[in-house]
């Protein structure tokens, strides 16, 4: 069988799994866009028509959806900046463990594994100002003396990026420390006998050759945590200026029931996720490179 064959085949083999790609990735984007283009409130529903990009218009003056978005990138810059260093210093940390290794690699993995609703259940009972574990701790060790509302205005976007920094880390950390597995041991041998620092060696060796494990990890957690909506939902359902993109548009679609607008905000945050994907895959690619 010739190249020309070869590759005649492996369009046939793969033409059904694309096409089933298409048809559940690509409908629902499609489906959604045209649905934005139209007015479609279930609380007028003899005013459903065609609008054109009458609703994107309106989502440009939407002071909500402007704050909502702002609030949306300090949340996945903060959550996922911290995740990445306590991520890799963790990863730095259990390579260095020869003793009790599988054990230590289960237990930090126990909070990804856990449902995000589960583990926002539990934040919230550790976050409360009255019965709390937090505050009794806090009390306790007398670094407070009045309780902290967590969850309340000022506090609780810290209090839900804590939370995501402790659900999410270990698989940051999963990633990042099997690209210190992958760095061949010479390198590092070879870079003490030359008088190389711990810093030095971090710095020339380590780090460049998990780039492209960190751009992995920051392309995987960024546009997860850009679409967050469970985490905040369960805490503060948006309260205490916690409130997201994807919370927005459940509010939009589910409690005010107008599917066009709602629609047209999906869209919007569609076209975000996707040009942030462009941006950091060619960050992964740069990142693949092999330096000169």
């Amino acid at each position: 069988m010739n190249r020309r064959q070869e590759r005649r085949l492996a369009a046939w083999l793969i033409t059904p799994s694309l096409a089933f790609v298409v048809l559940v990735g690509a409908f629902p984007v499609v489906s959604q866009f045209v649905l934005s283009l139209t007015r479609y409130d279930l609380k007028f529903p003899d005013e459903r028509g065609f609008v054109g990009f009458g609703n994107f218009a309106r989502l440009a003056g939407d002071t909500v959806f402007w704050l909502d978005l702002w609030q949306t990138v300090v949340f996945t810059v903060s959550s996922v900046g911290l995740e990445l260093a306590i991520g890799l210093l963790a990863a730095l940390l259990l390579n260095r463990i020869l003793r009790g290794r599988m054990f230590m690699n289960a237990t930090m993995i126990l909070p990804w594994a856990l449902p995000t609703v589960v583990a926002a259940t539990m934040w919230s009972l550790i976050f409360n100002d009255k019965i709390g574990l937090l505050n009794s701790v806090l009390i306790r060790l007398g670094i407070v003396e009045t309780p902290i509302l967590w969850l309340g205005p000022g506090v609780a976007m810290i209090s839900v990026i804590l939370a995501d920094v402790w659900k999410t880390t270990p698989f940051v950390t999963v990633i990042l420390l099997a690209g210190l597995k992958s760095i061949p041991h010479h390198y590092y041998e070879a870079a003490q006998l030359d008088g190389g620092s711990r810093w030095q060696i971090f710095r020339s060796i380590t780090l460049p050759l998990l780039k492209p494990f960190i751009a992995v990890a920051l392309l995987f957690r960024a546009m997860d945590a850009f679409r967050i909506f469970d985490l905040v939902w369960v805490l503060t359902g948006g309260a205490s200026k916690t409130e997201t993109l994807s919370v927005y548009i459940y509010k939009v679609l589910f409690r005010y029931s107008d599917f066009g607008y709602g629609s047209a905000i999906t869209v919007a945050l569609f076209a975000i996720v996707f040009l942030m994907s462009l941006v950091l895959l060619r960050f992964m690619k740069v990142a693949s490179e092999p330096t000169q």
